[in-house]
C-alpha cells in the first residue's frame, strides 16, 4: 500500500498559514446517530481587535491556482510568470458576481474553497479532482459535491474518499438542514457514481501508480471493500460573539470569545443530533466544520474583492 500511502504528500496547502487566521476548539462533543469528527473553528482576532475575516480570503486567493487547476496540466514548480499566467486561469474559473446592497453574492464558491483549505490543513487529505477546471461554462456552479478529497487510513486499511458540502447561511441550523438535504440527494440521485468516475477520469496528478491505486478501490461506481464513503461539510453560520463593543484587548477578546465557544459547542452539538432524527443514510460517516463568522455574507464580499 505504499502508492496509496503517498496520497499524503501531495497536500498543498501548508499548515501553517492554517494557524495565521483560524484556531479551533478542544472538545469531547459527539454524536450517537453515526460516525461523525465534530470540528469547531473560528477565525483568529488581529492586534485591534478584528475577526480575520479579510486576511482568510487574501489566504484562500493564493491557493486558487492549486485548487483550480490539476496538477498534471502545470508546472510542478512555477516561475513569476508562470504564476501569473495560471493565477489569471483560475481567477477566471470563478463567477465573479456583480455584488450590491440590494444583489448580495450567493454563490457558494467562498464556502467550497474554504472547505478546500480545511480539508488539506486540517484532516490532511489532499483534493484529487480540480472540478472547477471541469466546469463548461464558469457562469455555472460545480455539479455535484463541492469537492473530492481522498487519504489512505493505514489503521483501517482503507481509501476514505471525502465529498464535500460546504453551507453558509446566516443560521446554523438552515445551514445543517442544507447540508443533510443534499447528502441525502447526492445518494438518492445516485450522484456519487459520477463522482468516482470523475475520480478514474480526472485525477488530479499525473503519478499514474497512485491513481491506480486509488482507481482500484472503485468497482462500476461503486465502492469497493478497500474505500469508504466521507462526507466533508462546512457549517458557517453568523454568531455576534466576535463583537468588540467594550474595546477589549485583541488577547482578552479573543480568550472571551473561547469561553463563549466552549459553551456554545454542546448545544451545536444538540442541534446536530436533531437534525439527524431523519436522516436515513446512517452508515455514512462525516467530518464536520463548524465555523462562525462575524457575517458569512461579508466573507463572501472579501472572497470576491481578493478575486477582483
Amino acid at each position: 500500500m505504499v502508492k496509496l500511502a503517498d496520497i499524503q504528500s501531495l497536500i498543498a496547502v501548508d499548515r501553517d498559514d492554517y494557524q495565521a487566521c483560524i484556531d479551533s476548539i478542544e472538545h469531547t462533543q459527539c454524536v450517537r446517530s453515526l460516525k461523525a469528527n465534530l470540528r469547531f473553528h473560528h477565525l483568529r482576532f488581529d492586534g485591534n481587535g478584528r475577526p480575520m475575516t479579510k486576511a482568510l480570503a487574501e489566504l484562500l486567493y493564493q491557493y486558487i491556482v492549486h485548487y483550480c487547476i490539476a496538477a498534471k496540466n502545470r508546472p510542478s514548480t512555477l516561475t513569476a510568470k508562470e504564476s501569473a499566467r495560471f493565477t489569471k486561469e483560475a481567477r477566471k474559473l470563478f463567477r465573479h458576481p456583480d455584488v450590491t446592497d440590494e444583489s448580495p453574492d450567493k454563490t457558494g464558491e467562498a464556502g467550497e474553497a474554504l472547505l478546500f483549505f480545511l480539508m488539506e490543513s486540517i484532516v490532511q487529505a489532499p483534493q484529487i479532482v480540480a472540478k472547477m477546471e471541469l466546469k463548461t461554462n464558469k457562469k455555472l456552479e460545480v455539479n455535484g459535491s463541492d469537492g473530492i478529497h481522498a487519504k489512505w487510513n493505514e489503521y483501517d486499511k482503507v481509501v476514505d474518499f471525502y465529498f464535500g458540502e460546504s453551507k453558509l447561511y446566516r443560521e446554523i441550523g438552515d445551514a445543517l438542514t442544507s447540508a443533510l438535504k443534499s447528502i441525502e440527494s447526492f445518494h438518492a440521485d445516485e450522484s456519487y457514481k459520477h463522482e468516482f468516475t470523475m475520480i478514474t477520469k480526472h485525477f488530479k496528478y499525473a503519478d499514474m501508480e497512485v491513481q491506480e491505486a486509488v482507481a482500484e478501490h472503485i468497482m462500476l461506481g461503486e465502492p469497493g471493500p478497500g474505500a469508504r464513503v466521507n462526507h466533508a461539510c462546512l457549517i458557517g453560520y453568523n454568531w455576534n460573539a466576535y463583537s468588540n463593543e467594550s474595546f477589549k484587548s485583541s488577547q482578552d477578546l479573543a480568550m472571551e470569545f473561547r469561553e463563549k465557544f466552549e459553551k456554545e459547542v454542546e448545544s451545536i452539538s444538540v442541534l446536530l443530533e436533531k437534525k439527524l432524527n431523519g436522516f436515513s443514510r446512517k452508515y455514512l460517516r462525516f467530518d464536520i466544520f463548524f465555523m462562525p463568522f462575524p457575517s458569512v455574507q461579508e466573507f463572501r464580499n472579501e472572497f470576491n474583492e481578493a478575486l477582483s
